[in-house]
């Protein structure tokens, strides 16, 4: 008899462990998802968002693949209560299920700061983060009738989501509390090219001074009682001036979704704590992706929860003679998700922030939107800045992950890999 394996969420980390798992035959798999629509790959929806594609397109999987795996996924299935001593838990909507494993992939939310305009209940209207479907379908339906829109943090969300709501035909301002845009992924001369091409859409920057405040005002009734709510019309910065705004949209970070685990009572500080096998405080029971917390380490990008989703397959289905997986933090890259930019960044961005004594390689062809930087460290490559030219980016990462000596073609290193193997 198989057994019953039972996932909490249905985002991208749960999506990559079924593919990890594949035509597995231990275990009967169930997806709990609180969601009303079937799997979409969340990193598509700065594009989606843009109109650069469709719901459809970043639905990845259809009924029959589910089946071919049995795997059962449970729309609107919101998990409230679990029973960790008798392996069961219970949905808000009063069904209850029985598991032999059970999985924590519940993701994460937006941090909004708390201040005027954000705390509850008073929560103006118009103000949101942007991490779900029904985000992109409200500032689609809203960009019909609102016309200025604020963006609140310039990292890899705020930049996609300006870059779409512009497409959109909104005033667009993208503010960001630092001089440099993705300040924990690029330097200030990337930053400069980057401001130049969003302002080239019709971006306006706002940097070096964060949001203190929303204003809002009254709009008409909501109700037959008579009562009003109250929207958006205004960003007040920490400088004292003002943006005027219909919508405003905080991209300044994550925070693991973790009060059900709280509740279960595991082991939670940041995020949900595992070990290297993914296993929580409590026998057997796991969790991966943006809700897990391993060696002090929360996670925002797909590369470590795709390592994530392997090292926990491989564990679910261990036979006696197999060798323990093992997870372990490696380098990876990051890469900004907008039509017509190509930012690569990985390793150390700045030689200042670090203990090491670093070379620095640098090619700035301003004119052309072109820049890099290499960082070297005792004749290996230990950080890259790549703008508008990322096609040897792959293979700068290789040389970062594989400690490769580049002291033979140091001196070529900027021009690429085709001058180094010449």
């Amino acid at each position: 008899m198989k057994k019953q394996l039972v996932i909490i969420g249905n985002g991208l980390a749960t999506m990559q462990l079924l593919k990890e798992l594949d035509h597995q035959s231990d275990y009967l798999v169930t997806v709990l998802s609180a969601e009303n629509v079937p799997h979409y790959n969340r990193i598509m929806l700065s594009s989606l968002l843009a109109q650069e594609t469709d719901l459809q397109s970043i639905t990845p999987c259809d009924d029959a693949w589910y089946d071919e795996r049995n795997v059962r996924v449970l729309l609107n299935h919101r998990v409230v209560n679990i029973d960790a001593e008798n392996h069961t838990l219970s949905c808000e909507n009063g069904a209850q299920l029985d598991y032999d494993k059970l999985i924590f992939a519940t993701g994460s939310r937006a941090f909004i700061p708390l201040m005027p305009g954000t705390e509850m209940p008073d929560v103006l209207d118009g103000v949101m983060g942007f991490r779900k479907l029904i985000d992109v379908d409200f500032m689609q339906e809203v960009t019909s009738r609102y016309q200025r829109a604020v963006v609140i943090g310039a990292g890899l969300l705020g930049i996609e989501a300006a870059v779409g709501l512009a497409k959109q035909g909104m005033d667009v301002t993208l503010l960001h509390r630092r001089d440099v845009l993705m300040n924990r992924q690029i330097d200030r001369n990337a930053s400069d090219l980057l401001i130049k091409e969003l302002e080239g859409r019709g971006i306006k920057i706002a940097t070096g001074h964060g949001p203190v405040a929303l204003t809002g005002m009254p709009v008409s009734p909501t109700s037959e009682e008579g009562s009003t709510s109250r929207k958006v019309c205004a960003v007040t910065l920490d400088n004292g001036d003002k943006l005027e705004a219909d919508l405003v949209i905080f991209a300044t970070g994550i925070v693991p979704c973790t009060p059900l685990a709280q509740a279960s009572g595991l082991l939670v500080k940041k995020g949900i704590c595992v070990d290297a096998q993914l296993q929580t405080s409590q026998a057997d029971i796991y969790a991966l992706g943006e809700c897990c917390e391993f060696e002090g380490n929360t996670y925002g990008l797909v590369a470590p929860i795709w390592n994530q989703a392997s090292v926990l397959a491989k564990q679910l289905t261990l036979k006696d003679d197999d060798e323990l997986p093992v997870y372990q933090e490696e380098s990876f890259a990051t890469k900004l998700k907008v039509s017509g930019i190509d930012v690569h960044s990985m390793g150390i961005i700045n030689s200042e922030e670090t203990d090491l004594e670093c070379e620095v390689l640098e090619f700035n062809d301003f004119e052309r939107s072109i820049y890099k930087k290499i960082l070297i460290s005792d004749h290996k490559v230990v950080g890259a800045v790549l703008y508008g030219d990322v096609a040897d980016s792959q293979w700068y990462f290789e040389l970062l992950q594989q400690e490769q000596d580049i002291e033979a073609f140091r001196q070529d290193l900027i021009f690429g890999k085709a001058f180094c193997d010449s």
